[in-house]
């Protein structure tokens, strides 16, 4: 049975009331679109995505990634993967997917809002051991730089973005990425699943159980994982000199996610010579997004000076 923290309940009731949906459908790419999977559940899928809008229940079961490309006067090559938290139990997609993707459409930058597979109800672990969500999220990063020409992107210009859970998610595409194959028969296995840069906000990056968001790591892994297993997931474990650069923020008054989470895997960077920038407020709580709540509505600025100055975006 899916487990979740009071508080981390009571955030995603609040996500749910916030702002109201874009107009404009944006498109949908599946990841896997020959995956199979019934039709009621795809429509269940889409009927929660465009009248609710803000939150995916489980069980999905069908990837996909919404785009938002940025306007043609200010697109510059950049694009990102965002991946929306939830425990890994629901996804918070418009707070943490579609609005983050609008302001990062202003500096040029275009979105594509992963809407990854919720892990098995049981924490059961697929064929091979690797997570759905992380299953997708590699096939994302190939998905744009198979795509690259056709949809204006720069290929070693594509970071992965994730929030909460989904920071979970973003950690381990960029600690558990692989090289791409050139003689795969599958094309897309030709590109490699490497983000070029990360971006985490409040994220759950461990599963050791003295630091981990319990609700998340049982809802991933199961309540009992073996200490290997969990020890492969906690990103700050695994962090080597060829993970991607990372810009990390949270808040110190976040009760959903213990602080070390970010501090240990910012340490694991610098160690490792990975260039690294951690963005710490006083104020904000979890989830805080790219609004405007006081205390944290920096995080932005911050992250796309950031950017620039990691020549991911134009110096101006």
């Amino acid at each position: 049975m899916k487990v979740f923290s009071s508080a981390l309940l009571l955030l995603l009731v609040l996500f749910a009331s916030t702002a109201p949906i874009d107009a404009a459908a944006p498109a949908v790419i599946p990841v896997w679109p020959h995956l199979q999977v019934a039709p009621a559940l795809r429509a269940y899928k889409s009927e929660i995505y465009r009248g609710a809008g803000r939150i995916i229940v489980a069980p999905v079961r069908w990837p996909t990634l919404v785009e938002y490309p940025a306007p043609k006067n200010k697109a510059n090559g950049c694009a990102m993967i965002t991946c929306p938290g939830g425990a890994y139990g629901v996804e918070c997609v418009h707070w943490d997917g579609t609005k983050d993707a609008r302001w990062f459409n202003r500096i040029g930058v275009s979105v594509f809002v992963l809407q990854y597979r919720l892990p098995d109800p049981e924490g059961k672990l697929p064929p091979g051991g690797v997570p759905w969500p992380l299953q997708d999220v590699r096939r994302a990063v190939q998905i744009l730089r198979a795509n690259a020409k056709k949809w204006h992107i720069n290929p070693h210009k594509i970071g992965v973005a994730g929030f909460s859970a989904g920071g979970s998610v973003a950690s381990l595409a960029g600690v558990h990425w692989l090289p791409g194959n050139p003689n795969a028969a599958d094309p897309l296995n030709r590109f490699s699943t490497r983000p070029d840069f990360l971006i985490l906000g409040y994220p759950v990056i461990s599963m050791m159980p003295s630091i981990a968001q319990i609700g998340t790591r049982n809802n991933l892994l199961g309540t009992h994982p073996p200490r290997d297993v969990a020890e492969y997931f906690s990103s700050e474990l695994n962090v080597t000199p060829l993970t991607p650069p990372a810009f990390i923020c949270y808040a110190r008054d976040d009760k959903v996610v213990v602080h070390q989470n970010e501090i240990r895997f910012y340490k694991a960077l610098l160690r490792n010579g990975v260039p690294a920038e951690l963005r710490v407020y006083k104020r904000g709580g979890h989830g805080f997004s790219t609004g405007k709540r006081r205390g944290v509505d920096k995080w932005g600025p911050a992250c796309e000076k950031w950017m620039r100055r990691m020549h991911f975006l134009p110096t101006k």
